[in-house]
């Protein structure tokens, strides 16, 4: 298993000279999980954007899928990468002020892939896709962007499987907790929704049955499916509950009682107090 990095040295596509450059870097993460990193991570980078006008995330969506069309043809159709891979992707880009687009600067395009492939291979396959058919990709991806894309989310695996490969392991139950002793029914006594993430998800805050605010719920969208990820601090213990249920973020906008139903069929893991104010912090902060 080796690191290799490449780099684009010639100049192919500029950003504005006069708008502020940005470095969109995916971290660690493996292949099959990049596409949903690149567009969270450019979505978290411009969420103040998004706040002033929310129809800007309809041209974030245009430019992450366009990154992540030329990433597959560089990752999976020249390298052969497996989707247990691990992959880093850095590149820098710039808002054009007149056109509201997102300018990617495939001049400064860097590529880390854990794998055994010779060094000259991957560089071969980065300077051939942005030097001889980065043009003939984009025109592709402009012609017919969604078909282009569903071989993009096809080669993507579930979010919890990307996590559970990459980063740190989960946090085991502490044997202290019994789930069963606390049933969330019958300490919630409402769950409203507070907004819209940069996600295209909504946050539902839990208040409990003696008025009290008890935890913060993120739903958002994944797939034909949504991801349900909740921090619950009662009692004096904090405890973080995962689900996946299908359906759309919507039904539960319109009905987020809902999502204590959803939470009461998975066991929740026990959190460090820190822990789920950090957590319960950057869920905050996701709002637009």
């Amino acid at each position: 298993m080796g690191l290799t990095t490449v780099s684009i040295g010639e100049k192919f596509l500029g950003a504005d000279p006069q708008a502020e450059a940005k470095e969109l870097s995916s971290g660690l993460v493996i292949a099959g999980a990049y596409s949903g990193k690149i567009r969270r991570t450019l979505f978290a980078q411009l969420r103040d954007v998004v706040k002033q006008d929310k129809e800007f995330t309809k041209e974030i969506a245009r430019a992450s899928a366009e990154l992540n069309v030329v990433l597959f043809n560089i990752l999976v159709n020249e390298l052969k990468i497996d989707k247990g891979d691990v992959v880093r992707v850095r590149i820098n880009y710039s808002l054009d002020p007149h056109n509201r687009r997102i300018v990617w600067d495939y001049n400064s395009l860097r590529v880390e892939a854990f794998k055994r492939v010779p060094d000259e291979q991957v560089t071969r396959a980065v300077y051939d896709i942005v030097r001889n058919r980065l043009s003939h990709i984009l025109e592709t991806f402009r012609l017919a962007p969604k078909a282009v894309e569903e071989a993009v989310k096809a080669f993507e695996v579930p979010e919890e499987k990307a996590e559970e490969a990459i980063g740190p392991p989960p946090i085991p139950p502490s044997p202290a907790i019994q789930p069963g002793l606390v049933k969330l029914s019958d300490i919630v006594g409402s769950a409203d929704v507070i907004g819209e993430t940069i996600d295209g998800g909504v946050l539902v805050k839990l208040t409990s049955r003696e008025g009290q605010s008890i935890g913060i719920v993120t739903i958002s969208p994944s797939g034909d499916e949504v991801l349900i990820d909740a921090i619950v601090v009662y009692g004096g213990v904090s405890r973080r509950y995962t689900a996946r249920s299908r359906g759309r973020v919507g039904m539960f906008a319109e009905e987020p009682s809902r999502v204590v139903g959803e939470l009461e069929k998975v066991a929740p893991v026990e959190l460090p107090r820190d822990q789920a104010e950090l957590l319960i912090r950057e869920k905050m902060q996701s709002l637009l």
